[in-house]
């Protein structure tokens, strides 16, 4: 316990203001923004899960990481990351609790007797009195989305619509009422068995939809925006049904208004209270580290710092030139995309069809820019972080060695060699991502190995760190859900390449006179 209480001052106040203003600073913005007022469209999906998830880095890297520094273990392991860690997942269930709760305190209910007197509302949630719909105009859209870690999941979400009847002609077809049915299977099996699953799941549904008591549910929720809003929105299209005015929909909500805040407002405080429990409980453990400590009174910056050189990675400079642009393309497209709209975790085909995904009938059909366009395109946030480590480790060894030039011209000769491959050997698969072109440049570098240009010591440590992580995606994508094609044929090209570009090197600098 010695030094617990210089520790705790130095540490623990920036702990609690980044834990609470992070907090805070989130509601408002939400509530501003697309509660009392819909100036921004940002889904709800980004403020319950992937905005707590992502957002207590940026606070906890510039305020929090440099004062745990002042604490080390003394036998190894990593106690400032340890603290972070802890106040990451103390952060994580405040905003996501938090933000439930905002989302139904502040929804006021409007009590009505039919839907024409939802005209002048602003209200959230609605309990109806009666309720009349034109059961004629009935649609549906399914949403085919893959989920887990290595897409081990196949998601289908069913929305069935039917528009409410009103009096007013120019609110007809305004007003819709909204069901939804999902169920998820895995993504291992074969296209026939997941057919089949999906056929039985359709069906039910459909029985469901029809034998479903519309006026049974206590109150009802205006949908804002949101994955579900727009799955909605894509049964109402598919009715082909021209309306000047944006949809309302509105979804069944079970229970009672009154309990719909649960114990969400107690579960804030008491997440944060576990988290700040662990995280003072784990500030025990550490040593005090005087000269860090020192250091940080002076105003002194460190040596090294890790965060820094890596977001120096990002600039094109030196020996990744090259990578670091290719690096910012890929993220920055990524970034577009995801404040689009488009599912951070798992875009569906149509959606990535939509920004240049590569698939056989629209590239053979004139889409051949869809060859290079689906080299810079992410199936999902994991997808994204896989290929720029991959493209990362690859880097290392390949800019170096083929020079700046030679690097852009085997990282794109290799993806579309992928994407080639890809439409050849599938019919109907939606491919997309930088992997084709990053196996190629793997692809280069176990080309060399065949020559001269590594040396002998150097070519077992090259095999070593390369062959396992080509060995283990090669692997896995046998087991369904990945792109294989795209793959072999950035691995194959990549590695002719190279080896043509070494062949032609050589040629060039024999044939110059003595």
């Amino acid at each position: 316990m010695k030094h617990y209480s210089t520790k705790f001052k130095h540490i623990v106040p920036t702990f609690l203001l980044i834990a609470f203003g992070t907090t805070a600073v989130t509601l408002l913005f939400r509530w501003v923004f697309t509660i009392n007022s819909e100036i921004l469209p940002i889904k709800e999906d980004v403020f319950n899960i992937w905005l707590p998830i992502i957002l207590p880095w940026i606070p906890m890297l510039i305020w929090l990481r440099p004062k745990v520094r002042i604490v080390k273990f003394k036998k190894g392991g990593d106690a400032p990351m340890l603290l972070q860690f802890i106040a990451w997942g103390t952060m994580v269930a405040m905003l996501i609790v938090s933000n439930g709760y905002l989302k139904t305190a502040t929804g006021k209910l409007a009590e009505l007797h039919s839907i024409d007197e939802l005209v002048e509302q602003d209200s959230r949630y609605i309990k109806f009195g009666h309720i009349e719909l034109e059961r004629q105009f009935g649609s549906a859209h399914t949403e085919f989305r893959a989920s887990g870690k290595y897409n081990q999941y196949l998601n289908f979400d069913t929305y069935f619509v039917y528009p409410f009847k009103v009096s007013n002609p120019d609110s007809k077809f305004k007003y819709w009422y909204g069901v939804k049915f999902d169920e998820q299977i895995s993504n291992k099996i074969s296209p026939e068995e997941k057919e089949k699953k999906y056929q039985f799941f359709f069906e039910k549904a459909v029985k469901d939809f029809e034998s479903y008591k519309f006026s049974e549910p206590n109150f009802f929720e205006i949908l804002p925006h949101s994955d579900d809003r727009d799955g909605f929105k894509n049964a109402i299209t598919q009715l082909g049904i021209y309306s000047d005015v944006e949809p309302v929909i509105i979804e069944p909500r079970e229970g009672l208004y009154s309990e719909r805040n649960g114990n969400k407002l107690a579960w804030i405080f008491g997440s944060f209270g576990i988290g700040f429990s662990l995280f003072l409980f784990a500030l025990i453990f550490p040593q005090y580290h005087a000269a860090e400590h020192r250091r940080q009174l002076k105003g002194l910056k460190p040596k090294s710092d890790e965060l820094v050189d890596m977001l120096k990675f990002l600039v094109p400079r030196d020996g990744h030139f090259a990578t670091s642009i290719i690096l910012d393309l890929n993220i920055l497209v990524f970034l577009v995309m995801v404040f689009s709209g488009i599912h951070i975790i798992s875009p569906n085909g149509s959606e990535l069809l939509e920004w240049g995904a590569n698939r056989r009938s629209e590239t053979i059909g004139g889409d051949w820019w869809r060859l290079v366009s689906s080299m810079f395109l992410h199936g999902g946030i994991m997808h994204l972080f896989l290929n720029v480590y991959g493209l990362v480790i690859a880097a290392i060894f390949v800019e170096p060695i083929f020079g700046r030039i030679n690097y852009f011209i085997i990282y794109f000769a290799s993806g579309i060699c992928g994407s080639l491959a890809s439409i050849y050997w599938y019919e109907n698969t939606v491919s997309v991502g930088a992997s084709g072109a990053i196996f190629g440049l793997y692809g280069a570098i176990l080309g060399l190995l065949l020559t001269n240009a590594v040396p002998k010591d150097g070519k077992k440590l090259i095999f070593m760190l390369m062959g396992p992580y080509v060995g283990i995606n090669l692997l896995f994508g046998l087991t369904g859900g990945i792109d294989n094609a795209a793959h072999i044929g950035g691995l194959v090209s990549g590695a002719l390449l190279a080896l043509i570009l070494y062949l032609t090197k050589n040629t060039d600098n024999s044939s110059q006179p003595a």
